[in-house]
Order: C-alpha cells, then sequence, then structure tokens
C-alpha cells in the first residue's frame, strides 16, 4: 500500500489502524488474553477435583483446598508474563520489524524521510492494541472468577489489572528498541524474549533491586491477590514506565542513523 496514497501525518496513523485489522493481528491478541481469562479461572475451580477422581482408586492421596476468588485471578495474572508476553513480542516484532523486507523499507524511508513520524504510529497502535487486550483478558477473568468462585477483591483486581497493562506496554516497548537495532523479524523476536524472559529476571540477583526491579512489577498482579499495595510498588511501578520510556527514546535514536 502506496504511503502517499495517504496526507500526512494522519495518513500513517490510519495506515497503521488498518493493517492491524487487515493483518489479523488484533485476533491474535484478543484471543490470547481472553482465552486466558475465561480459561484460567475454569482450570483453577475444576483442577482439584480432577485431581481427587484421577488418584480415587490408588494408595496416593492428595488434598486440595477450596480455592477462592484471589486464586481465579492469579491463575490468570501468571501466565500474562509467559504466554502473553509471548504473543505480544512476537505481534510488535512483525510490526516494527521495517527493514526486514528492503524494498519495502526502501520505499517507506525514501518516502517518510522522519524515523519517528514512520514509527511512532506504528508503535502507538500495538501498545493500543495490547492495552486493549489485556483489559479485556482481565475483564473476562473478573467475569469467569465472580461466576466460579465469588467476587474477587475489587482494588487488588483494577491495580493488577492496570499492572498487567504496563508489563505488556514494557514489553512492547522493549520489542520496539531490538527492532530498531536488529533488522530481521525473528532475531528481534529471539532478542526481545531473551530480555524478557532471561535478563530482567536476572536483575533481581542484584541487592535492592528485587523490590523495585520491572520483574517486581510483571509478578505484582499476582502478588496482590494476597499482599496490599506498598510504597516499594509504587516505586517499582514509576521506574518501569520510566525504563519504558526509555527503551522508545533509545529505539528512535539507533533509527534515526539508519540507512537504506
Amino acid at each position: 500500500m502506496n504511503v502517499e496514497a495517504y496526507p500526512r501525518p494522519y495518513g500513517l496513523w490510519l495506515l497503521e489502524r488498518r493493517r492491524l485489522f487487515r493483518t489479523g493481528r488484533w485476533i491474535a491478541l484478543l484471543a490470547t488474553f481472553v482465552v486466558l481469562g475465561l480459561g484460567n479461572p475454569l482450570a483453577t475451580r475444576y483442577l482439584g477435583e480432577l485431581l481427587r477422581s484421577s488418584t480415587s482408586d490408588g494408595y496416593l492421596q492428595i488434598i486440595v483446598r477450596e480455592p477462592k476468588p484471589s486464586d481465579g485471578m492469579a491463575s490468570y495474572f501468571s501466565n500474562v508474563p509467559s504466554i502473553g508476553a509471548i504473543v505480544t513480542v512476537v505481534v510488535a516484532a512483525l510490526a516494527f520489524s521495517v527493514r526486514a523486507n528492503p524494498p519495502l523499507a526502501a520505499m517507506y524511508l525514501t518516502h517518510v524521510p522522519s524515523r519517528a513520524q514512520l514509527l511512532l504510529p506504528r508503535l502507538a497502535t500495538v501498545a493500543a492494541a495490547v492495552t486493549v487486550a489485556a483489559l479485556l483478558g482481565g475483564g473476562a477473568a473478573t467475569y469467569a472468577t465472580t461466576v466460579l468462585f465469588g467476587a474477587p477483591a475489587a482494588g487488588a483486581t483494577a491495580a493488577g489489572i492496570g499492572a498487567s497493562c504496563l508489563a505488556v506496554v514494557f514489553a512492547v516497548a522493549v520489542t520496539f528498541g531490538c527492532a530498531c537495532v536488529l533488522r530481521g523479524q525473528v532475531g528481534v523476536i529471539a532478542v526481545a524474549l531473551v530480555v524478557l524472559v532471561v535478563v530482567v529476571p536476572s536483575l533481581d540477583l542484584i541487592p535492592g533491586v528485587r523490590r523495585v526491579g520491572p520483574n517486581s512489577v510483571i509478578n505484582l498482579p499476582t502478588a496482590l491477590q494476597t499482599t496490599a499495595w506498598s510504597t516499594d510498588n509504587t516505586w517499582a511501578t514509576a521506574l518501569m514506565a520510566a525504563l519504558t520510556l526509555a527503551c522508545v527514546a533509545g529505539g528512535l535514536a539507533r533509527a534515526a542513523r539508519w540507512e537504506l
């Protein structure tokens, strides 16, 4: 699709919204988070019964306590940093890897000399889509938990959904930074996942970082189901927001030095 077919700067924003729906990437995001939201509380509700029935004729006895609303929400939140992050990284990498197709990249880079004007619509569109998917997934988990266990704590649920949205936007920003450094889509996906799955958790090994590091925000939605919000959580949230902006700023600075 020719970028010149739309007036700038509005044209690129319209193009990215249409690309999101035309490629079906929104389906992958929405399906992943909503299925996790509906499926995890359901699995938590009946897992104990399945385990008890599977050992009814044997000598092994499994004792499972009655699940609570917090267990239903925690089961959803615990899967967002893994399954949700993988889908988020893949969708973001496909959108941000402008240089993966050299002929198309040449057209973009010659018709839109400003790297910020070219990349920010992509970044904002993907970040908005991921945020909406995380909100809908959290809403689905809240609904399923309420039906199966009873209403979860409103404050912990709202704060957990907000923290999960920040965590997936952070994953988008990390992928954006990787895409501005690397060229191929596979390399961007691999490096972004290594950063999120290996590097970020490893930061907890640094003294003092465990309480306020980015990994604490990633695990915060699950932790809030059993603990109250603390000052450390506030600092950790602010730090992750700053790291998100730093990834975007660093990516734009690197993109400014792109060559055809």
